[in-house]
């Protein structure tokens, strides 16, 4: 009987063990696929997650099961997903201010190595709005009015660490300028002060905000975001006013368990590029004002690890604390 060395051994034991982990990825997925995500029904990702269902479920042949868990800035959901098995049943949709947590609160998992990157939906824009009554119609000529008005101009902060929060923050330190955080519990009750001139700027997500813009009950300065809106050819983005290294924006990135085989991670990116090549939910997806953005795994693993040394050194750099603390 032939005799094996201890490595001969450990290569065969590996190889055996490596079998049932490329079945599952070929037969990858026989069941409905649960897609837990950090916010409320309605919310920003629940608008993306089933924007994108229809098109997932046609690419992969299963069920695309939206599963919002909101509550605790996302930390409940991502326990939630941290502690099912990596067999690509169970994936986390978010948004990149994820990558952001530990800087502002303590969090009991990894928020970069307990994730692996599978994909990016998109963007969503948000615009930086004043009331009609200002004076500013861009972002220059809000600084020069702030400028102007020391210490007696305010903004709507949604949440510390929070875009709404962050992007104003850093205006004050680009510019020197003396406004007024006020904060409030998420951004609708935010923009009614707004709407009633009881603030003097917010950064808001477009989707909130568009039909007064329209209306003309908000006058909006600048687009967050990497291009114009249709809607709002006249509104020019940040990049374009020259602040594009204070945008803070919203992206939108799947993941799935860090020990999520690779070949299951590329089956899902290929269904996440393909949908978001369909026409009905590029749709959908801008009908929410969330720009397609697909990228490779690779891709989005290098932008979210960027983006969280970005926030990370800025919420250092604004010594931001978490809410209540």
């Amino acid at each position: 009987m032939k005799s094996f060395s201890p490595i001969g051994r450990r290569l065969l034991l590996g190889a055996a063990m490596a079998v049932p982990f490329a079945v599952r990825a070929e037969t990858y997925p026989s069941k409905p696929i649960r897609v837990i995500l950090p916010g409320p029904v309605g919310g920003l990702i629940d608008i993306a997650g089933r924007a994108m269902a229809d098109g997932m479920q046609r690419e992969l042949g299963q069920p695309w099961l939206i599963d919002p868990r909101p509550g605790a800035n996302g930390i409940m959901a991502g326990q939630m997903f941290v502690s099912a098995p990596a067999d690509g049943y169970t994936l986390f949709f978010t948004v990149s201010g994820h990558v952001a947590l530990p800087f502002i609160m303590k969090v009991p998992y990894d928020v970069v190595g307990d994730f692996r990157p599978i994909a990016m939906v998109g963007i969503s824009t948000a615009l930086l709005c004043v009331p009609p009554q200002s004076p500013a119609s861009t972002v220059a000529e809000f600084v020069a009015y702030a400028k102007q008005n020391p210490g007696k101009l305010n903004y709507l902060n949604s949440g510390n660490g929070t875009g709404a929060h962050l992007l104003p923050e850093l205006l004050k330190i680009k510019y020197g300028l003396d406004i007024t955080s006020i904060s409030y519990k998420g951004l609708p009750p935010g923009v009614q002060d707004l709407l009633a001139n009881r603030l003097d700027l917010a950064m808001v997500s477009t989707t909130l905000v568009m039909q007064h813009v329209k209306a003309g009950r908000l006058k909006a300065i600048a687009l967050v975001g990497p291009q114009r809106l249709a809607e709002l050819p006249d509104v020019a983005t940040m990049a374009e006013q020259g602040v594009g290294d204070i945008e803070v924006r919203s992206s939108l990135p799947l993941y799935g368990q860090k020990d999520l085989p690779a070949p299951i991670v590329e089956r899902l990116n290929k269904a996440v590029a393909a949908t978001l090549a369909d026409p009905d939910t590029r749709r959908r997806l801008e009908a929410a004002y969330i720009q397609p953005l697909p990228m490779t795994p690779a891709g989005t693993a290098e932008a979210m690890t960027r983006e969280h040394d970005r926030l990370g050194a800025m919420i250092k750099q604004l010594g931001i604390k978490a809410d209540g603390s």
